[in-house]
């Protein structure tokens, strides 16, 4: 719904949520996190 593709997002939030504050967890939902991050999405060190 948000327009993100959801590979790209879970990989970057499964990333981030160990270091992102729980004070501004509503940032890592679709709509924020597009509007915030996803112009430089973490990567998996392991994608081929």
């Amino acid at each position: 719904m948000q327009g993100v593709d959801p590979y790209t997002y879970l990989v970057d939030v499964l990333q981030r949520v160990a270091i992102h504050p729980a004070s501004r967890v509503d940032e890592l939902t679709p709509r924020r996190w597009k509007a915030l991050f996803a112009d430089a999405p973490l990567r998996s060190d392991i994608e081929g």
